[in-house]
């Protein structure tokens, strides 16, 4: 029998917008399946959560938790040191809302709130973003109910009978966007080649660099083809601008895009970084991309994203260390003699491509709660 109470969801975790925003994507798909449902977020006063979420509505409690994991013996001993006060300030935020299910989506925070949901016989529930778990997951999947994935766990260390791919969880407002910016249609790629780079909001410092550098080695009849735009992050433009010179083709150099979906309408290609959450936003709107895996990620998780796209087709892939060999010029001047291998690459996206993903996570949660769906979902809905 369902229940006539308000499901009371906690989503744990956060730290960077990874995590933060798969997390408000699965806030966002609760609220349209279930009005009434009650959501938590729990992280920290130092992640993207602590200044995001509130400006956005959402009701977060915060733990004193600090990270282990490449912090050095110092750091470890720091950290295990808040493990006691993170322990019952957790304890006392499951206990104080009482929830129904617990969500880790990965991050310092997830830890401690989930471990001691799970130890207190609640439902608990992982979203992992990458195709290779963060340690904290890793952690949690031995003692969650369910594990969903939005890539396939390359890793093998995920109980594969917990697992479910469901893709990365996009918030509405993206999936509202997807479609709506096709310009140009039927526009000659032979005559202009539209280039998005971007690294983040932050920028990236190898792309800032090593772009740049790699197009101005590009044969001009090639070159002069290019529209570039390039998002280099808060107070980088000017020396990415300067590094330009000497460029055949037209370049527009800015700080910040607001509107990325309308970015990646505008583009024939996106050469970017590898995030789970870029990724599953390339793949919705069937973008083509060149990727540029963050070699610093955590267990080179970010490669291991790339690969997983580039291996089905829907994209290629450049190494930070190859931007300096000519593999970047070489498979950039390809894909401007044959344009069709493009329209291949994007369609291969869209296949993969899982809009649908926010939903089905809700779906689930609301079914270990007891709770029935009241509202249509889906994209749009």
């Amino acid at each position: 029998m369902s229940k006539t109470k308000a499901p009371r969801i906690i989503l744990a975790g956060g730290g960077t917008g990874g995590h933060v925003f798969p997390a408000v994507a699965v806030a966002q798909a609760l609220k349209r399946a279930s009005p009434q449902a009650e959501v938590l977020f729990v992280g920290t006063e130092r992640g993207l959560e602590s200044r995001v979420l509130p400006q956005m509505g959402y009701a977060l409690k915060t733990l004193t938790v600090r990270h282990l994991k490449g912090s050095g013996a110092l750091g470890w001993a720091r950290g295990l040191g808040t493990l006691p006060l993170s322990a019952m300030q957790a304890l006392g935020i499951v206990w104080g809302f009482g929830p129904d299910v617990v969500v880790s989506v990965g991050g310092y925070a997830a830890g401690p709130v989930t471990m001691l949901a799970a130890l207190m016989g609640k439902p608990t529930v992982l979203l992992e973003q990458n195709a290779y778990p963060g340690m904290t997951n890793r952690l949690l999947s031995k003692v969650v109910r369910r594990c969903y994935l939005s890539l396939p766990d390359r890793s093998a260390t995920l109980p594969a009978d917990k697992c479910q791919l469901v893709g990365n969880p996009l918030r509405q407002e993206i999936l509202d966007r997807a479609g709506m910016h096709v310009e140009d249609e039927g526009r000659d790629r032979g005559k202009e080649f539209r280039i998005l780079i971007t690294g983040g909001s932050g920028g990236a410092g190898p792309l800032n660099k090593g772009l740049p550098r790699a197009l101005r080695q590009m044969d001009d009849a090639i070159a002069t083809k290019l529209v570039v735009c390039h998002q280099a992050g808060r107070n980088r433009a000017q020396p990415v601008w300067d590094d330009y010179r000497g460029f055949a083709g037209e370049v527009e150099v800015v700080e910040f895009i607001d509107d990325m979906a309308k970015a990646y309408g505008w583009a024939d290609l996106v050469i970017c970084r590898s995030g789970a959450t870029t990724l599953a936003e390339l793949l919705v709107l069937g973008q083509p991309s060149m990727l540029i895996p963050f070699a610093g990620a955590a267990d080179n998780h970010q490669e291991a994203n790339a690969l997983s796209v580039v291996q089905s087709g829907a994209a290629v892939m450049v190494r930070e260390e190859e931007l300096n060999a000519g593999r970047l010029e070489r498979l950039l001047e390809g894909l401007v003699r044959n344009p069709s291998s493009l329209d291949r690459m994007g369609q291969r996206a869209a296949q993969l491509g899982k809009p649908e993903a926010a939903d089905v996570v809700a779906q689930g949660l609301l079914e270990l709660a007891g709770v029935r769906a009241s509202a249509k979902q889906g994209a749009g809905a």
